[in-house]
């Protein structure tokens, strides 16, 4: 079975670090999508940096 977890986020450039670290320890199979809402606090240029290949980011709508 495969994990499917879709992450809406709005300014959480502090508390993004410490969330994907919890939802990448399940261990399972799984898929995260983060969604970033027009974030001011530089959290899209956090995703952007971790990205990697592990999570997915799909491109701003703004």
């Amino acid at each position: 079975m495969k994990l499917s977890v879709v992450i809406p986020v709005y300014n959480e450039r502090a508390t993004l670090v410490t969330l994907l670290g919890r939802v990448l320890a399940t261990p399972m199979d799984k898929e995260i999508i983060l969604v970033d809402d027009a974030s001011t606090d530089g959290t899209r240029e956090l995703l952007r940096e971790i990205e990697a290949g592990r999570v997915a980011l799909p491109a701003e709508g703004h």
